[in-house]
């Protein structure tokens, strides 16, 4: 049997292995691990119609990927571990959040404790009614384990759970790819992100992005990354589909497809970690280039910045958001379209 090689990206994941893991001392204590993570925002989190198309896909990701999950927190509910029925109780109570003045937080994870990292986990976090009015965005995210991607198949059950939440939820804006994964009490492994995200280039920084809907993001997009996810409305800010299709037509393995309200761009077959070796994966510096003009010009900041520790200020933030922009997207674009493209 002709043995297939590996690809590149995938090389890169397992050579890092050990980088890109932090622990408590223990395996099962994993505190950061690279993720495959998707996060969309979108309008109408309020409304009861968009509420039910939110608890629709964590039913979908619940019946793909319940078996791995360990633990819950819903409304100002704690972290709790997930009991035999706690997935429908979480969703009765969902379903059962019917006011536009108040909002649905909700997780589900692969993990029984708020203080690991999970391989798995779906949350969002809806904006109230007034909050609708000042242009704020309601915020839905899922993470997988990156192992899928060394899985047959293991892509397809990302893309198709990416194309589930577009077609429910018509976001205005959103991207997908690698990402390290902190746990749910986030706040102390801040540092950890800000170091990993200064080695691999094609990393998303994307620990706070519950709240950036509702601040940087309103109106602008995050940027390039593996997925980038935009709206109608940014794509004629950007010329139309048939501009943009245009513009990245030189660039074979970068695909697109559709939803309602939207397209989704790929940049390759599969997510890229930019490691040092590598440099910034040339597809998304070409998407990049595309979408600058969207991008947000006001991005914040990616953290809280933590006195006498590694984290993202305002400054640093600037230069991570632009960390595409002087690599030049017209070098030597891949000549081969990614399986199945």
């Amino acid at each position: 049997m002709e043995q297939v090689e590996t690809p590149r990206q995938l090389q890169r994941l397992q050579q890092y292995q050990d980088e890109l893991v932090w622990t408590l001392g223990t395996d099962d204590a994993i505190v950061v691990r690279p993720g495959l993570i998707a996060t969309f925002f979108f309008e109408g989190g309020s409304s009861i119609a968009v509420r039910k198309k939110i608890v629709a896909c964590f039913d979908a990701f619940y019946d793909k990927f319940g078996s791995h999950l360990r633990g819950k927190q819903i409304g100002s509910g704690k972290y709790t571990k997930m009991a035999k029925d706690g997935y429908a109780a979480n969703r009765s109570t969902a379903l059962a959040n019917t006011d536009p003045h108040d909002a649905l937080e909700w997780t589900i994870s692969s993990e029984p404790t708020p203080e690991w990292a999970p391989a798995y986990a779906m949350q969002c976090l809806t904006r109230r009614e007034l909050h609708e009015t000042w242009g704020h965005k309601s915020y839905l995210k899922f993470t997988l384990s990156h192992t899928l991607l060394f899985e047959k198949n293991g892509t397809s059950i990302y893309q198709n759970l990416v194309q589930f939440v577009c077609n429910a939820l018509s976001p205005i804006h959103g991207y997908g790819g690698l990402s390290p994964v902190l746990p749910y009490d986030f706040d102390r492994y801040l540092p950890n992100e800000y170091e990993l995200a200064q080695r691999f280039i094609g990393l998303d920084v994307d620990s706070m992005s519950f709240s950036a809907g509702a601040h940087e993001l309103q109106n602008h997009i995050k940027g390039a990354n593996w997925l980038t996810i935009l709206g109608s409305q940014f794509v004629q800010k950007l010329g139309g589909e048939t501009s943009l299709r245009a513009q990245l037509a030189s660039w074979p393995n970068i695909v697109m497809s559709t939803y309602p309200g939207g397209l989704i761009i790929q940049a390759g077959e599969y997510p890229d970690l930019g490691a040092p070796e590598d440099g910034a994966p040339i597809s998304y510096v070409a998407v990049n280039h595309v979408v600058k003009p969207i991008r947000t010009t006001e991005p914040g900041s990616l953290h809280y910045h933590p006195p006498q520790q590694n984290g993202f200020d305002k400054s640093e933030t600037v230069s991570w958001y632009a960390r595409f922009d002087d690599a030049t997207p017209v070098l030597s674009p891949p000549s081969h379209a990614p399986a199945g493209a």
